[in-house]
């Protein structure tokens, strides 16, 4: 018999899939499988009107306060369960436990198919093996593993999904997935974090879909270790592991001088793929990027107040910074702007500028092809792009 609090959590759910929805339809099995795993259960601490909103939980914290156990924003799972492209009877393997994706995972595989989920947490795969059993999924194998090496006793598998920010694509990865399987990476490079799904082809990575979406950082021993630098006045500038900074220069420059130039180009800034555009358009073109958060997000000159976004995207040399700002109302749209301290702030701040009208003009709408290689792989006649060394692959994005 159904009770008045089975149809009462059944509708939170069957609402928090229309809103979905109303932003982005799904394919029917993806969207059958949210509208039948009961998210409520992987998040037994939260009431159902919680559990059922579009927004990530984080179930586990280190001693520094950083997450290291969530379960994920159900708008970002429905858009990387729709980019894995899951079909029934599929091997899966899940990096970073969490319950409810590795339960969706197991609808969309059926009864023929296998998931297997790895966590570096051992509390995290207790708290995922308890929600699972709750829920009825036990034929799901959650283990505690480093995910950096994936799980070679399943292996190959038809799809793997990462669920945290990786600065590296580990050799292990192309190994155990099969030639014209793919696999979802949030790539985190040269400060900045998308979420990449790929196939594999002639061993190679390539991209067919990229979304800014972030995660918490990959754990474990010998993993490159991200990069935030704190500036003055309570700035911080996160870089990739391959980029110099010198604190002590930039402080100095933030502490005199501005220079501000507007670029022309309109934006909504709600357009989060628009900009993920320009994010990697800047880090191909420009040699130094980073995202530049502050504690100020506004400054007001004269009767213009420039507001600058969160993780503001930021180049800059030995002495001299410039990031971007959004200001000039126009109608629903904001005029992008370049904001630079430090000696060669005019230059440095034309230079940004200039990246940004040609990517308004060339390049607008747009996200490039990003391809991994694994390190010694070498294509015979690569296209044209920028290389990006890792510690255990190359990435090449390019546009066009």
């Amino acid at each position: 018999m159904t009770s008045i609090a089975d149809v009462s959590v059944a509708r939170l759910r069957e609402a928090m899939v229309e809103r979905i929805l109303a932003a982005e339809p799904v394919s029917a099995p993806v969207e059958a499988a949210m509208r039948t795993v009961p998210r409520e259960l992987f998040l037994p601490d939260l009431p159902p009107e919680a559990a059922y909103q579009d927004q990530a939980v984080v179930t586990k914290r280190d001693i520094y306060k950083n997450p290291v156990g969530s379960v994920s924003q159900p708008s970002v799972v429905a858009a990387m369960l729709e980019a894995l492209r899951v079909e029934p009877g599929q091997r899966i393997l899940e990096l970073g436990s969490g319950g409810y994706e590795a339960a969706l995972l197991a609808r969309l595989t059926g009864r023929t198919g296998s998931v297997v989920s790895l966590d570096l947490e051992e509390t995290v795969v207790r708290r995922t093996h308890e929600c699972l059993g709750t829920a009825g999924y036990t034929g799901i194998t959650a283990l505690v593993s480093n995910g950096r090496f994936g799980f070679g006793l399943r292996a190959p598998y038809d799809r793997i999904v990462v669920t945290f920010d990786t600065p590296d694509v580990p050799q292990d990865w192309f190994d155990q997935l099969v030639e014209g399987g793919r696999i979802i990476i949030p790539l985190h490079l040269r400060g900045l974090t998308h979420t990449v799904a790929f196939a594999k082809v002639g061993g190679i990575l390539t991209s067919d879909a990229i979304r800014p979406f972030a995660f918490g950082p990959m754990q474990g021993f010998g993993v490159p270790r991200r990069t935030t630098v704190t500036l003055a006045g309570g700035a911080r500038l996160d870089v990739g592991p391959d980029q110099d900074v010198d604190v002590d220069a930039l402080c100095a420059a933030l502490a005199g001088p501005r220079h501000t130039v507007g670029t022309g180009v309109i934006v909504a800034p709600d357009d989060t793929l628009l900009l993920s555009s320009l994010d990697l358009w800047l880090a191909t073109a420009q040699p130094t990027l980073g995202r530049l958060h502050t504690d100020t997000p506004t400054y007001q000159t004269g009767p213009v107040t420039e507001t600058i976004p969160p993780g503001a995207p930021a180049i800059w040399t030995d002495a001299t910074l410039a990031f971007l700002a959004l200001g000039h109302t126009t109608g629903d749209g904001l005029e992008i702007g370049v904001i630079a301290y430090g000696p060669d702030r005019t230059r440095l701040a034309d230079q940004l500028a200039h990246d940004v009208r040609v990517w308004n003009t060339e390049h607008r709408g747009e996200l490039p092809t990003i391809h991994v290689y694994p390190r010694g792989v070498v294509e015979k006649s690569p296209p044209p792009g920028r290389r990006f060394d890792l510690p255990s692959a190359q990435v090449l994005i390019s546009w066009g």
